[in-house]
């Protein structure tokens, strides 16, 4: 074989490689680019996450049962491969402590199940300022420190501060002293009423805010207020500790991170400022009548004669669609007649909980309304009626 022959091979062969490596790029440039366009689009979180797994020709069975656990747990989330030993994980519609959370439970169940340890991982979030480049380099970033800390597997952050660096209240003084607005949440009547404070001053363990007068009475009945801020992404919790009616000022401490809160729950429900008839009509025809005992934008809770509800279950009328009609009386005082379509999601008593699915221009009715019994509470707080 000529010397010649072989190494045109080469060159063949090296060819072939480079444009697999530019086609494999092109194509993850593309996906990655999709992932954040997605989340743009949809106004909903999105998490990088890049991990190491050493690959193993030898183990390469075991390897492939891993990768599908990790998609099967993730509820078939793309694996990514980057280079070398590192691989990236898009994962929507969770926020970074959710993430960080999920993360750690699948990666302890795969050292118990295949006795693997994985350990190195960086994770962050998308943030709107953020492209591929910034994206990217910021969980790779992580990822380095997570190789460089030998007693954190994951570490995580944002834009703003590491999560992982010096312990939660740590990592928030810079952030207090920097941008000292936030907005504190207390509950009245199972509503989260919005009371925007100021923090004054910072100390090791917790903090003091300046709060409007008129909530004091209202923050004294609560033993502890959510709160957000626009530069962390989860919401907190604080205990509230001390309350100087003077000086109008509260002292919170005890900081949580929360995967979740009631705060930004989907449905904020609400119970109607003033009686809601309703009706529900099947096949164009009157079927029941009754109260509407709360709503919110894709749900409503109806009251009605339980006689009727045992109506519903004799005819096997669970999964039909029904309309809804009722009207809302906004700030305005005219009152304005809604329909949409309804389907039953459950029942108890002589209550129906119905999914609704409103249009959009009655899904800003219904919304304009909450937003209006919303501040109907608030009066009822800054005047003390509570």
């Amino acid at each position: 074989m000529s010397k010649l022959y072989l190494n045109n091979k080469l060159k063949e062969s090296n060819l072939m490689t480079n444009q697999s490596l530019i086609i494999n790029n092109t194509v993850n440039q593309a996906f990655f680019q999709s992932q954040l366009q997605r989340s743009m689009d949809f106004s909903s979180p999105l998490c990088v996450v890049k991990f190491e797994l050493k690959f193993d020709p030898k183990e390469a069975q075991k390897h492939q049962k891993i990768f599908s656990f990790i998609y099967s747990y993730l509820n078939f989330t793309p694996i990514v491969y980057e280079t070398g030993n590192s691989y990236l994980l898009f994962i929507h519609e969770n926020k970074i402590h959710t993430v960080v959370s999920t993360l750690k439970n699948m990666f302890m169940s795969i050292k118990i199940k295949y006795s693997v340890h994985i350990k190195n991982i960086g994770v962050t979030d998308f943030e709107p300022e953020d492209n591929v480049s910034t994206l990217l380099s910021r969980v790779h970033t992580f990822f380095m420190k997570s190789k460089l800390a030998k007693s954190i597997d994951i570490y995580y952050g944002t834009s703003h501060f590491e999560y992982s660096h010096n312990g939660s209240f740590q990592n928030l003084q810079h952030i207090f002293n920097q941008f000292p607005e936030l907005n504190a949440y207390g509950f009245y009547k199972e509503m989260p009423l919005l009371n925007k404070v100021k923090i004054v001053d910072v100390k090791d363990d917790y903090f003091v805010v300046h709060s409007q007068k008129e909530y004091l009475p209202f923050m004294r009945k609560q033993e502890y207020v959510y709160l957000e801020h626009e530069m962390i992404p989860d919401i907190l919790q604080a205990d509230i500790l001390n309350i100087d009616y003077q000086k109008s000022t509260i002292d919170m401490g005890n900081i949580k991170f929360l995967d979740n809160s009631p705060v930004h729950r989907k449905n904020i429900r609400i119970t109607p400022h003033r009686p809601l008839q309703a009706t529900l009509e099947y096949e164009d025809e009157l079927f029941i009548e009754g109260l509407i005992a709360d709503i919110s934008k894709n749900s409503i809770l109806f009251t009605t004669q339980l006689n009727k509800i045992e109506e519903i279950q004799i005819k096997g009328l669970h999964a039909k669609t029904f309309t809804a009609s009722f009207s809302l009386t906004g700030v305005s005082q005219h009152a304005e007649k809604i329909q949409m379509k309804a389907m039953i999601y459950k029942v108890f008593g002589n209550q129906i909980v119905l999914n609704i699915y409103p249009s959009l221009q009655v899904q800003n009715v219904i919304m304009e309304y909450i937003t209006m019994c919303q501040n109907l509470l608030l009066l009822e707080v800054k005047g003390g009626n509570f």
